[in-house]
């Protein structure tokens, strides 16, 4: 992503440098010197000082300053925790460049790289949370000739960047079993585009290249291929939005990452996912790469907002319900209901039924607990 700028830079102040200051102090030197023992080359000596430091000064408030950025993000989103390439490079006004640096706001760490030229920065910024983050204005120090003046100018405008959670490999549910058996076979063939085709009695109309042969010998009558299309398996995910359920910020975060990373999982093994809040509210519908990625950017900036009362959803249609929190539903279908509770999952008697841990910091660890150990 490529943000370019122009505007009016913020206002910086003129100050001296340390050779500004020792010209100022040596100048003050040398005119009270100079009236002390009336030599005029003294007091002379002492305003060709103080008048370097001034004509520095006039320089920096004369000349045009850089008047645009332009700012190069290398990535659109970015997981907590990877680092993130910027290059920020200055366009235009004075050649008194000293240095720059780009401004972050307080939620990335930011790590600047060598660079050949003064009028561009390159550095990586890290996100420690998920968030939207801001890189920016960039922060330009021009400074006079002869190095006695510096002015601070912020220049150009922000860009977002947007820290998503990080997404855990986690373990196939039909790794064991609990996919329903039969049905595995239909999420391995999903969103491949084949068709199911099945024979039926032939009927006036049907076209004789369509007669499957095989089977009317078998069935003694004349049958021909009908074409059934293969349905997408569905599954529920419900994410619990109560403050109550979670002890504390990082275990949200937890929790976040945890709902994410079972999308993955359930989209890569052919579903169609409904992420739902505990109350039944459809938070995202994911059925691609493209839904995932605009599914991610809700999570960055995703917060407990008071849902935590279990409501009523499509879990009976599913074909796999997972919870993460504490509010669940009783389990009111065949499918697979799995848990990763934020507290202790046998603490309640509403997760009978469901194959169910407790979420820890290593999220692949407790998912598999959760899906390798019975049902309650």
């Amino acid at each position: 992503m490529t943000s370019a700028r122009a505007g009016r830079p913020a206002r910086g102040r003129l100050v001296p440098t340390g050779r500004g200051f020792a010209l100022l102090a040596l100048g003050a030197a040398l005119l009270l010197g100079g009236a002390a023992l009336d030599r005029v080359e003294l007091t002379y000596l002492g305003v060709v000082l103080w008048g370097v430091v001034v004509l520095g000064a006039i320089v920096l408030m004369v000349v045009p300053p850089p008047s645009s950025v332009a700012r190069v993000l290398h990535e659109e989103i970015v997981a907590v925790g990877e680092p993130l390439a910027v290059t920020t490079t200055l366009h235009g006004g004075t050649a008194f460049v000293d240095a720059c640096e780009d401004l972050t706001s307080p939620g990335l760490a930011r790590a600047e790289a060598p660079s050949d030229d003064d009028r561009t920065v390159t550095c990586t910024v890290t996100a420690a949370r998920r968030g939207v983050h801001r890189v920016g204005p960039l922060r330009a120090s021009l400074v006079s000739p002869f190095r006695v003046v510096r002015r601070l100018r912020d220049i150009g405008g922000l860009d977002e960047v947007v820290a998503v959670p990080p997404v855990v490999p986690l373990a196939p549910l039909r790794a064991t079993g609990l996919d329903g058996g039969d049905e595995a076979a239909q999420i391995e063939r999903s969103g491949q585009g084949h068709d199911n085709l099945i024979p039926r009695p032939y009927a006036a109309g049907d076209s004789m290249r369509r007669v499957h042969w095989r089977a009317s010998a078998h069935h003694g009558d004349l049958m021909v291929r009908e074409e059934e299309r293969e349905s997408t398996p569905t599954a529920i995910v419900l994410l619990d939005l109560s403050p109550d359920a979670w002890r504390d910020e990082a275990a949200f975060d937890t929790g976040v990452s945890a709902c994410a990373s079972v999308v993955a999982r359930l989209l890569s093994d052919g579903f169609v996912i409904d992420v739902e809040a505990a109350d039944g509210s459809l938070l995202a519908t994911v059925d691609g790469r493209a839904s995932f990625d605009a599914f991610l950017a809700i999570c960055a900036s995703l917060e407990p907002r008071g849902q935590g009362e279990a409501g009523a959803s499509s879990t009976v249609q599913a074909g796999v319900v997972v919870a993460v929190g504490r509010a669940v539903t009783p389990v009111a279908s065949p499918a697979p209901h799995v848990l990763l509770s934020s507290e202790d999952p046998g603490a309640s008697g509403a997760t009978r039924g469901w194959h169910a841990a407790a979420l820890r910091d290593d999220i692949a660890g407790s998912w598999a607990d959760a899906i390798e150990g019975g049902a309650r």
